[in-house]
């Protein structure tokens, strides 16, 4: 009698791959990615169309900040108008051309040097040129007028206005560092005032890109 042996299903090979097949794999995974991302971050960097035609319509009005627990904590992102600031001391964090962070004060204008207010108003940058942290007016030191930053107690009189050089050799005018390790002066933003609103003059801007 013959005993039937059921058909087994034959085992396919399987398909080994050696350590240097597997090095070659992993680094060509590598470069192709890193060639992606390299060529993502190129794209980012590129204007977008038309981004020449919308530099001339950015709008040069200051928005007040979003700073908590300030007298104009409730109009942030709104125009800054002159007649907010109707006290000497009066001052604000500002936002210039969206996305230039700024402090606009009314002075004393008898105690002002090297430079003239607009309707009683000086702006200033306010980002430190230490490491770009973001300088305040009578929030972190309320009883001294100083443009400070604290970060490492870096501080500016904005009543002293000097002249200082960029890294770039661009001459500027700007408040003067008075302490903390701040190399420059926090650069002035000229002013102009239209229809009640207080804005920057778009003059010189490479001045304002010095955190990149």
């Amino acid at each position: 009698m013959t005993e039937k042996t059921a058909d087994r299903p034959e085992k396919k090979p399987r398909r080994r791959i050696d350590r240097r097949q597997f090095v070659q794999t992993i680094v060509s995974l590598g470069i192709a990615g890193t060639v992606v991302s390299f060529l993502s971050l190129l794209m980012s960097l590129l204007p977008s169309a038309g981004a020449a035609g919308e530099e001339g319509e950015v709008d040069n009005v200051f928005k007040y900040g979003p700073e908590k627990g300030t007298w104009y904590s409730d109009k942030s992102g709104t125009d800054v108008k002159l007649e907010d600031f109707d006290q000497v001391g009066k001052g604000a964090g500002v936002l210039w051309r969206g996305r230039i962070p700024a402090i606009l004060i009314r002075v004393d204008e008898s105690k002002l040097q090297g430079a003239t207010a607009t309707n009683g108003l000086v702006a200033f940058a306010a980002s430190c040129t230490h490491l770009c942290c973001i300088s305040t007016w009578h929030l972190d030191r309320p009883n001294e007028d100083v443009l400070f930053c604290r970060c490492h107690d870096g501080a500016f009189d904005p009543y002293n206005i000097v002249k200082d050089v960029m890294l770039n050799g661009a001459e500027y005018s700007g408040a003067k560092v008075i302490a903390g390790p701040p190399p420059r002066a926090a650069p002035i933003i000229p002013i102009e005032i239209t229809d009640g609103k207080v804005a920057g003059v778009a003059k010189d801007l490479g001045l304002y890109d010095y955190c990149g």
